[in-house]
């Protein structure tokens, strides 16, 4: 079934405003003709504005406890959320919070983890938001106590002290706190969030009064190249902007009219990176919505629990990454009672983090369209940790992948001509001033002008109406020659190829530097390709599945009848036995895969895959 000509879902965007600049060489500056909404001075403000505002509503809600078999919801209204963060500010304020006492935060997603948060920047301690993976799964703990010697941090949080007890162990704890919500640690001063308390008084409320746009609010690490992370100051002017950049483009009483009442959100992405920290967290915070705190995934163990979360909870946005999609897409298909609620509400979706193709996006609309009799427009967002993290969406009604929109209010993009790409930079009030302790790094991220320099590389879908926005065409820094001397660009093959796949591939590597033709190391989406094995196997057993690789090689030739030219057409591919891994920097702060730092962990995978050797999931195509 074709959804092109059902109409939309209505979506209060406002009316499409383009400001665009063109210089004699080649230079193009674009910005939004609409303006920057009016927004707080910092990130605090939100939660006390809802909490006199909409005191009973809900601000945060997870299952408690986390068992599938329970099924209830632990449920945080703005008024219990603003007393809890007080009081765990006054606790920071006397044991010596500010700018240079920094929180780490070693937690999966959940209330304390927030409540903590908001409770440090409150007192002016940045946080340290850490991804698990580097405490849980590195052997070495290399990465981590790089980030404790660059961030210096005066606090730890760990949800589970026994668990993370390994980690704590190899950090030099003298004179810092530890503060953990169960199993206390073994370290030499530990407290429980239950415990940590002080007087919600006098000092408070100063600490509020001094919060200002400039102050340090977070430190978010990026996934790093080399096995060293850099840490992006992140003010709170920059993400307390950011949130009203993003609804700078909607009418907001609009919005809330036809969703019947305030946002809702049930999300799972990780507050250790910056979509899921500020885009999700903070943004619906500062809208009044309520977040359900979503322990599910797009994976075989935890895809249940992402399913049964909204099946039970109809939400009025849903954004995720472009795996949770083609989970999500099978899902809607199977479960009737599934798609009944998820688009009971439903206004927008987005995606971002990686290329989603085409057919996921039909799946899906095929469901809404039998469901609901209307499309409801699936978009995606654009942006870095280093510009907290949304420069530009695609605010209009959307049917097609791969737009990375246009620029929103309050920051202006600038297109420089660099070989045969227009490549991307930025500058606004949602961008960092740079790096902790790294002034060359931060030297080399801006340009003469002031401009961050994202690395990325964009084109106008239609040059000629620049209303209709700009698709993402790889990046700048990862282009690389066959030994022919054709150049190859990674972003845009490997965006060509998982689109290609229709689900089947969540991401993939692009090989091929001096060799004559492109190869991809393949990573399988394992919850879709359950889908054609007719029901879950191992990884190891999917990559030899012959329906995979039937399809798989269907869909790679499919590519190569529209790309034949040697700078796109994929020749051969390897899929992966082992997913990649966070821990190793294998995932950029994008959610997606680090081309060169891969490559580097698998160089043995690549000598495989280009020798006559056979191997599992090996083919030519």
């Amino acid at each position: 079934m074709t959804t092109t000509h059902i109409p939309f879902r209505e979506v209060p965007y406002l009316p499409l405003k383009v400001n665009l600049d063109r210089r004699p060489d080649g230079t193009i500056y674009l910005a939004n003709g609409q303006p920057l909404k009016p927004g707080p001075p910092h990130m605090l403000a939100p939660l006390v504005k809802w909490a006199a505002e909409r005191p009973h509503q809900v601000w945060l809600a997870e299952r408690w406890p986390a068992d599938p078999s329970q099924p209830g919801w632990r449920e945080l209204t703005y008024a219990e959320g603003l007393a809890e963060v007080r009081r765990l500010a006054a606790a920071f304020l006397s044991e010596g919070a500010g700018q240079g006492a920094p929180l780490m935060i070693l937690s999966k997603n959940s209330i304390d983890n927030a409540l903590l948060m908001y409770a440090a920047m409150w007192a002016s301690s940045p946080v340290v938001p850490v991804t698990p993976a580097y405490a849980l799964l590195s052997q070495d703990l290399v990465r981590l106590n790089y980030i404790d010697r660059l961030t210096q941090p005066k606090f730890i949080y760990v949800e589970d002290g026994a668990e993370y007890q390994r980690a704590l162990n190899g950090m030099q704890l003298a004179g810092r706190l530890v503060i953990y919500s169960r199993n206390a640690p073994n370290v030499p001063r530990a407290v429980s969030v239950e415990d940590f308390a002080g007087q919600a008084g006098g000092a408070v409320d100063a600490a509020y009064a001094e919060l200002t746009p400039a102050t340090v609010a977070k430190y978010m690490l990026t996934s790093g190249s080399t096995g060293e992370p850099k840490a992006v100051i992140n003010t709170h002017g920059m993400i307390a902007a950011n949130a009203k950049m993003i609804r700078s483009v909607w009418d907001e009483d609009r919005l809330d009219a036809i969703t019947g009442g305030p946002q809702v959100m049930v999300n799972f992405l990780p507050w250790s990176h910056t979509y899921g920290a500020n885009a999700i967290l903070h943004n619906m915070l500062d809208w009044g919505g309520t977040l359900y705190i979503d322990q599910g995934a797009p994976t075989p163990q935890r895809l249940s629990e992402m399913l049964r979360n909204l099946k039970e909870i109809p939400t009025t946005q849903h954004t995720t990454v472009p795996q949770a999609w083609a989970a999500l897409a099978t899902a809607l298909e199977q479960d009737g009672d599934l798609a009944e609620v998820f688009f009971s509400r439903l206004t927008s979706m987005a995606y971002g983090g990686a290329a989603m193709g085409q057919d996921i996006y039909e799946r899906i609309q095929n469901v809404a369209v039998r469901v609901t009799g209307e499309r409801i427009s699936l978009s995606a967002g654009f942006g870095a940790t280093e510009t907290s993290p949304t420069a530009s969406n695609v605010h209009w009604p959307n049917a097609a992948m791969g737009l990375i929109g246009l620029p929103l209010p309050g920051n202006v993009f600038k297109l420089v001509p660099t070989g045969t790409k227009l490549e991307l930079r930025v500058k606004g009030i949602n961008v960092t001033p740079g790096y902790l302790c790294n002034p060359e790094k931060t030297a080399e991220a801006f340009d003469e002008e002031g401009y961050y320099r994202l690395g990325d590389a964009v084109r106008f879908v239609d040059l000629a109406d620049p209303e209709k926005g700009l698709a993402f065409d790889g990046r700048t820094v990862e282009e690389f020659k066959l030994a022919s001397g054709t150049w190859v660009s990674t972003g845009s093959v490997r965006m060509s190829a998982v689109s290609a796949s229709g689900g089947i591939l969540s991401d993939a590597i692009v090989c091929g530097l001096n060799r004559n033709e492109i190869g991809l190391l393949g990573f399988l989406n394992e919850a879709y390709c359950h889908r054609l094995t007719g029901g879950p196997l191992p990884l190891d057993a999917l990559v030899r599945h012959p329906a995979i690789e039937d399809a798989l090689r269907c869909s790679l030739a499919g590519h190569n009848r529209t790309n034949p030219n040697a700078a796109s057409r994929i020749a051969r591919i390897l899929l992966q036995t082992v997913q990649p891994r966070a821990d190793l920097g294998e995932i950029t702060e994008k959610g997606y895969i680090n081309q060169s730092r891969t490559q580097d962990i698998r160089a043995d995978q690549i000598a495989l895959l280009y020798s006559d050797a056979p191997a599992p999931g090996k083919f030519l195509i």
